[in-house]
């Protein structure tokens, strides 16, 4: 891990996927969902990149990053039609805002998460 995952990483979340929606509910912000599994590779990956990356890289603060077990969240699988994992997925003000599709480098995955978060993509969800 590099020197800035600690400022990303005090910010990692985890959740199973069945209390997300809920705990996501009222929040004033940003949230960035990784929904993926435990014996994913590219899930995994997808953990490994965003830990190197500082919430200043992918946007600023008032982002919350949560790490939700696409296993206990079919649902939001489904509803926000996920074809393939890991999902990531920008939620506003508690709401689904975006999917964030990027390859899982560094800069290319922080650059597409600040594009989402500043509204230069279109929302899909």
């Amino acid at each position: 891990m590099g020197p800035l995952a600690p400022q990303l990483m005090a910010h990692l979340e985890t959740m199973d996927g069945r209390d997300v929606l809920p705990e996501l509910d009222g929040w004033a912000g940003d949230a960035l969902l990784i929904l993926g599994t435990a014996t994913c590779g590219a899930c995994r990956r997808a953990r490994q990149v965003l830990s190197v990356l500082s919430v200043e890289q992918l946007g600023g603060p008032n982002l919350r990053v949560i790490d939700v077990d696409a296993v206990h969240a079919m649902g939001l699988v489904h509803d926000w039609e996920i074809d393939h994992l890991p999902g990531l997925v920008l939620v506003r003000d508690g709401e689904p805002w975006a999917k964030v599709s990027a390859r899982l480098e560094p800069g290319v995955l922080a650059a597409a998460i600040r594009a989402v978060r500043r509204g230069a993509a279109d929302p899909d969800l």
